[in-house]
């Protein structure tokens, strides 16, 4: 058998990944010639669809709404603070301050997907984010005399951001047999107050096994994901002293951006998909989602 790669090939290898939960049937079908499922009236997605459904591999119904539940804790690295009054040229205070944060996350979405080809599906999200975070400030101080000692101080700041997120992402598959591998790649943005909205790219690689439980479709899998939500956070606030203005700009972004996880999907229903995924740094940052999908 030639190991050649065509483009049907291609497409007919593809489905076996990002339609895991159906394709166990294109083997049951091959053993008692039972029919491929047939076409839902008027539907014409995924494209190339018929190259997978002339193999007796029963396909993904193509639309799905669900909700994603993201919570994500890890420590936040400040590499540069600059602070402005009145207008003036921030001025940096990386000489005498030193920051660092621990975040919490919790985010909310409705997400939207499509599948346009049996390899490709595409999806958009928008909801709610609470953001939650511990910053701890290293201020050396000047001594008081000029023959002193400086003076360290240490203070703990909390503070609590909540606003809304959108984004668009989409996803590409591939797969033998029981094996497939995934990239999955979205990017966001998300408004928290401050001058500019936080933007975010989030890539992730899984591979893993498909099969079924108790006869319903089941997916698991091993992922590794870089977070690249490395951002400048500018506003302005009142000095609570004099009145004055204070410009901020912040440089911040993940102190450990790749998580290593794992997770699962079962289809209970041809309708129903519910999946969960979960990730850590090794540094005391982990990840958990939860992302239940209805499917039309």
């Amino acid at each position: 058998m030639s190991s050649r790669l065509t483009p049907r090939g291609l497409a007919v290898a593809a489905v076996l990944l990002v339609a895991p939960a159906w394709a166990p049937r294109a083997h049951a079908q091959a053993a008692d010639d039972e029919p491929p499922p047939a076409v839902t009236p008027g539907r014409k997605l995924p494209f190339l669809g018929d190259l997978a459904r002339s193999r007796g591999i029963e396909l993904p119904l193509p639309l799905g709404v669900g909700a994603v539940y993201y919570y994500l804790s890890r420590d936040i690295a400040v590499s540069d603070v600059r602070v402005g009054r009145d207008g003036a040229p921030p001025a940096s205070a990386g000489d005498f301050a030193q920051l660092g944060s621990t975040s919490s996350v919790h985010n909310l979405n409705v997400k939207f997907d499509v599948w346009l080809l049996p390899f490709v599906n595409v999806y958009a999200i928008a909801g709610y984010i609470s953001n939650k975070s511990e910053t701890t400030i290293d201020v050396t101080l000047p001594p008081l005399s000029p023959k002193g000692p400086t003076r360290p101080r240490r203070m703990t700041v909390p503070t609590s951001l909540t606003g809304s997120v959108g984004g668009l992402g989409t996803t590409l598959a591939g797969g033998y047999r029981s094996f497939f591998a995934a990239l999955d790649v979205n990017v966001a943005r998300a408004d928290l107050g401050f001058d500019d909205d936080f933007k975010a790219t989030v890539t992730s690689l899984r591979a893993g096994w498909h099969g079924t439980l108790g006869e319903r479709p089941l997916r698991v899998w091993a992922n590794t994901t870089y977070w690249d939500t490395f951002a400048t956070a500018t506003g302005t606030v009142a000095d609570p002293d004099d009145g004055s203005s204070l410009h901020f700009e912040v440089d911040q972004g993940p102190a450990h951006p790749w998580t290593f996880g794992g997770g699962m999907v079962y289809s209970p229903r041809r309708w129903l998909d519910l999946s969960a995924d979960f990730g850590t740094d090794f540094k005391g940052g982990w990840y958990l989602a939860i992302v239940p999908v209805v499917r039309f």
